[in-house]
């Protein structure tokens, strides 16, 4: 029998063992594996042992508080390894302790119980030898490098001889041979189950053209890079997980710009503004001083307001002249100071502006996303229509998908308003004057988005709101005059997202105003004595009136799909009205709205 070294690319895999009690300590949290063995496995390449012997493991990644998974979820973390060793009976162990988390208390109780009682090991192969089995039988794959990175607790076990230890894997491989041309220990994860039987003749495996996989994995692996280096947001270890787990270029795009999303990044002039903030120990800023001071060009009191919009400017492409204005300053609270009244601190705070901003819209009340500090225009892919799976027959082909992907794009669109300041008021420096000025600007700001958000028909500078958004679910009322929902009806939006799988998310309920004031007063059916509108929900889902919706219409959507992104500073333009003697002040800024998946949103109208 011919034995062979060579080095190979190792797809994820896994290998399960069954639970002791006496190793649980419930005080401690923790619970004493046995994650791997020698025990044979059949794979779609042999039959696989892997080598224990002390120089055939890496076990740098475990004992640097390797990560305690649920079913290889790499975003289920429940825990963290504190040791890991290979003992003299070739078996590999390691103390696991649980998280504090109420989803890893969960886990652990399941531990405890019994319940959880199979683990499995995640690891990458780098070398092997190959033993040439006799009269047909498989091939002996000896794993002699191997590095385990992860431990999982799974439901089905695939190897029997290790506990809390490896499990079966579902996926039918369909895989290139193992040429002795590929010479690689740049491999991906490897993730298999195993639950141990006698071994099976392995399936005959596919020839795939070695420099094509190549020229493949180069072209995902460039798409990959490009994409994150193009990010503000730091997105190396996203990009690892990426090229770890084989994500397409797409699917990398997609969870990038969710991660941008949820930490709200600030362009490069609000960062400029906020390292003033910082740097400016004992400075406060006055937004009625700097309003003042920019109408009528006397700064000799506005010092620290002047270079923070000249500081502003120089970061940003605003050239209009106007007072620039750090947008989360307008939403601080006014304080006092030992200094002067009525003016705002420096706690560097660039979410208050959003959160203010989002309390202020009814689209943000209903679960709206924000996206603060975007720069040019936006562009992150949607999916319009799903993969395709199935069950096959033994050696039937799986269907190819051809999964339809479009882009939600955004690009800033001009907003504006006037906001005014009275002879009287700008004779004043409480705190109160300045919290009016700002919250007339925010809910100015407010009500314009909402109602862009709602009616936008895309046309011109206009952004397209939610109504006027091909593909969303219209559902028509019996009462054609004041087309009041009835229950039924209310139930039929709801299964209109449904059958669409898109009941969820933040699900709400808006109706017009004066819809919302008679649906308190409908009832749901004859005997119940419950009505269709109570405490503020519908069938338990947030329910809010506004009169921002067309007349007599109603809308129910998952809202976390419209998302609300804003470019850059405000600009303030203070103009004086010789008529009243106070200031005009022109509020200007950038936003722009879409609206991600069409069928997660519902109408009567």
């Amino acid at each position: 029998m011919a034995t062979n070294k060579r080095k190979i690319n190792g797809e994820p895999l896994h290998r399960s063992v069954t639970l002791a009690s006496r190793e649980i300590n419930e005080e401690a949290r923790t619970v004493e594996v046995a994650f791997s063995s020698e025990e044979p496995v059949p794979r779609w390449f042999g039959t696989e042992i892997l080598d224990h012997a002390t120089n055939s493991v890496r076990l740098s990644r475990l004992a640097d508080g390797g990560a305690v998974l649920m079913d290889h979820n790499h975003r289920d973390q429940v825990g963290v390894i504190e040791s890991v060793s290979i003992d003299s009976d070739r078996r590999g162990r390691a103390t696991l302790r649980f998280g504090r988390s109420q989803r890893a208390q969960e886990a652990f109780q399941d531990v405890v119980d019994g319940i959880k009682r199979h683990i499995s090991v995640g690891y990458r192969v780098h070398k092997y030898e190959r033993t040439k089995g006799a009269d047909g039988a498989p091939d002996t794959v000896r794993i002699t490098d191997w590095e385990p990175f992860e431990v999982s607790f799974v439901s089905v076990p695939a190897d029997a001889t290790v506990g809390v230890g490896r499990s079966q894997s579902t996926t039918d491989h369909q895989e290139s041979q193992m040429d002795d041309e590929i010479q690689t220990e740049n491999t991906p994860a490897a993730t298999e189950n195993r639950s141990a039987p006698a071994p099976a003749p392995a399936p005959a495996p596919a020839t795939i053209n070695a420099d094509e996989i190549r020229s493949q994995e180069r072209q995902r692996l460039s798409a990959i890079e490009a994409a994150a280096s193009q990010s503000s947001v730091d997105l190396s270890g996203l990009r690892s997980q990426a090229i770890e787990q084989g994500w397409t270029a797409e699917r990398f795009r997609a969870e990038a710009f969710e991660k941008i999303a949820a930490e709200q990044v600030e362009a490069p002039a609000a960062r400029a503004a906020d390292d003033m903030l910082e740097r400016s120990k004992g400075q406060e800023y006055s937004l009625v001083r700097a309003i003042a001071a920019q109408h009528s060009g006397d700064w000799t009191n506005a010092g620290f307001e002047r270079e923070m919009s000249q500081e502003l400017a120089r970061n940003s492409n605003v050239i209009g002249g106007g007072l620039l204005v750090p947008a989360h300053v307008l939403g601080q609270r006014a304080t006092d100071t030992t200094n002067a009244a009525g003016l705002i601190g420096t706690a560097h705070r660039p979410d208050l502006f959003i959160d203010t901003l989002r309390a202020e819209s009814i689209m943000g009340r209903a679960g709206a996303t924000f996206l603060p500090g975007l720069v040019g225009k936006m562009s992150a892919p949607k999916k319009t229509a799903n993969a395709q799976f199935g069950f096959k027959g033994e050696g039937d082909p799986a269907d190819k998908s051809n999964v339809t992907v479009g882009k939600v794009e955004m690009s800033g669109k001009h907003i504006s308003g006037e906001v005014e300041i009275t002879f009287e008021m700008l004779r004043q420096s409480a705190p109160a004057i300045e919290q009016i000025v700002r919250q007339d600007i925010l809910e100015g700001l407010a009500l314009a988005i909402d109602f862009a958000a709602i009616n936008g028909d895309g046309t011109g500078n206009n952004p397209l709101g939610i109504m006027a958004t091909p593909g969303i679910h219209t559902v028509t009322a019996a009462d054609t005059t004041g087309k009041l929902p009835t229950w039924a009806e209310i139930l039929k939006m709801e299964g209109a997202l449904d059958d669409a799988n898109a009941l969820k998310g933040r699900l709400a309920y808006l109706f017009r105003s004066t819809i919302a004031t008679q649906l308190k007063g409908i009832s749901k059916d004859a005997g119940s004595g419950r009505f269709i509108m109570e405490n503020g929900e519908v069938n338990g889902y947030a329910a809010m009136s506004t009169t921002q919706l067309p007349a007599l219409a109603s809308l129910f959507g998952n809202f976390a799909d419209l998302w609300i992104g804003t470019w850059g500073v405000v600009e303030l333009l203070p103009e004086r009205n010789k008529s009243t003697g106070g200031l005009d002040i022109g509020v200007h800024q950038m936003v722009d709205m879409a609206v991600r998946n069409a069928q997660s949103f519902a109408k009567i109208v």
